[in-house]
């Protein structure tokens, strides 16, 4: 799978097993993080906080919300599919493989499956359309480019939950 332009930063191996360690176990403390990757705390927490400075993580903790884009990841997508045949959950799982998908969602209305994608750019997102219309049961796919993120924060969802307790 490929990383990314990494354009606002420069990721060494280290950066990036620790984004896979904090997207594996959220919430996970520096020690813990520390203790997966095998260096020390003190490591990690820079590295976190650089993390942060140069925007890649963001959010309270170390809870896993990360800016694709200064990953380079420029490009989200909303591709709505519709299916025929009724191999909608087989055309779901389908698309679900497909490392540059960060969620598939069986939906009501003139589709069947919306789909978010993030690319590095146009060729990827063509090469991705064009890999869904290839697929058995795929009838015709909707495909919307993000201009600009306003909000992309399910924080708010976890502190709703936290005041109700």
């Amino acid at each position: 799978m490929p990383l990314g332009r990494r354009l606002e930063s420069d990721l060494d191996e280290l950066d990036l097993r620790l984004i896979r360690a904090i997207s594996t176990y959220p919430g996970a403390s520096i020690r813990t993080l520390a203790g997966i990757l095998r260096v020390s705390p003190s490591t990690v927490s820079k590295r976190v906080r650089r993390l942060r400075e140069v925007g890649i993580l963001r959010g309270r903790g170390l809870r896993p919300f990360f800016n694709y884009e200064k990953l380079g990841f420029d490009l989200t997508a909303i591709v709505e599919v519709t299916v025929s045949g009724g191999k909608l959950l087989e055309v779901e799982r389908k698309i679900a493989e497909d490392p540059h998908v960060t969620a598939v969602y069986d939906v009501t209305g003139p589709s069947d499956v919306i789909v978010v994608a993030r690319f590095e750019g146009r060729a990827q997102l063509s090469e991705f359309v064009k890999g869904l219309l290839a697929m058995p049961n795929v009838e015709r796919t909707n495909t919307r480019v993000v201009l600009n993120v306003i909000k992309e924060d399910d924080s708010g969802l976890i502190d709703l939950l936290t005041s109700k307790a």
